[in-house]
């Protein structure tokens, strides 16, 4: 009797040996996995391959000969000194001139011809603007949208300098983070008339959390997750974090117009971000929660931006909210 008793405690030593092990590795998991996320996403410099990755597939770069543009090129500095790539395409008596931003890792900005293209044809003129830490771009870090807002307002500067852009409406059109970064920027820079921001998250700890679940990490463990991962952001980024994400900066909107697009087959960044983000946005803003198979986090389908043209009801969506909206 005493045997079995004494084989059933070591037993339960054992078990709980186990469990506190597994407890503790969960625990330290938690707490290293958000540096370990802030640090792959930001931590490096963004150079487009040239050639499409299992992982990447957007990864090409382009010169506006290639659509058959005329463009200018052009180094701006920012005001805490970084030179950023752009490239200009005008064209004469412009309806408005459109700020075009591009994601974390794709596509290049230069995809971003596609649009130029066709928004020239239409009576737009466009800003291609290849963000710090990318591409021809000074920076050594990926930076979110919290600091970016400064690229964007190099740009802004650049127009109200241009007598040829004088009482021309200014759009910011954004996709992935540069949708996030195109918030950011509107809800900060007055100058901005209008806004498209296409799968922009609300902000990176909400996608970083949208992402576990997916993984089907209990939601408990995903909403202990989130205030580590802005901690871990706070430390790279500082207190601006807490201010400058779109969440927070949607509420500056104000009266201007704003187009919110995602997709329902977005797995990078799902749809309850714009549904959080319409939750604190004017009630009047607009929104577009594509479905369809081909269309997934690029919004465009098969994500062609390089031919975007071909997607009319795309087309048809992003020129009706301008023609409705910005044009005077």
């Amino acid at each position: 009797m005493n045997q079995t008793n004494t084989v059933e405690t070591k037993w339960e030593r054992v078990v709980k040996r186990i469990c506190i092990s597994i407890a503790c590795f969960i625990i330290l998991l938690l707490l290293i996995a958000p540096s370990i996320i802030v640090f792959q996403v930001t931590q490096n410099h963004v150079d487009y391959k040239g050639y499409a990755t299992p992982d990447y597939l957007l990864q090409d770069t382009y010169s506006a000969s290639d659509f058959d543009l005329e463009a200018n090129e052009m180094i701006l500095m920012t005001e805490d000194g970084y030179e950023l790539w752009s490239s200009e395409v005008f064209v004469e008596q412009p309806k408005a001139v459109i700020i075009y931003l591009s994601g974390i890792r794709q596509p290049s900005v230069t995809y971003f011809y596609g649009h130029a293209k066709w928004m020239r044809n239409n009576g737009y003129a466009s800003i291609l603007l290849e963000i710090r830490g990318h591409g021809n771009s000074d920076g050594d870090r990926v930076c979110l949208g919290y600091e970016e807002v400064s690229d964007v307002m190099a740009v802004v500067d650049y127009i109200k300098e241009q007598e040829k852009y004088t009482n021309v409406p200014i759009v910011i059109h954004g996709v992935s983070m540069g949708g996030a970064i195109a918030i950011n920027s509107f809800g900060q820079i007055k100058e901005i008339d209008g806004l498209i921001a296409m799968s922009a998250y609300s902000s990176f700890e909400d996608v970083v959390c949208d992402n576990m679940r997916n993984y089907n990490i209990p939601r408990f463990i995903c909403e202990i997750e989130k205030p580590l991962v802005r901690l871990c952001l706070q430390f790279v980024f500082g207190d601006k974090v807490h201010v400058i994400t779109p969440i927070k900066q949607v509420e500056n909107i104000g009266e201007r117009p704003a187009l919110f697009i995602a997709s329902t087959r977005d797995t990078e960044v799902p749809p309850e971000n714009m549904e959080r983000l319409l939750n604190k946005a004017p009630d009047y803003s607009e929104s577009w929660l594509r479905d369809s198979d081909s269309c997934g986090h690029f919004i465009i389908k098969d994500h062609n931006f390089a031919d975007m043209e071909q997607d009319k009801e795309y087309c048809d969506r992003i020129l009706t909210f301008l023609e409705t909206n910005i044009v005077k």
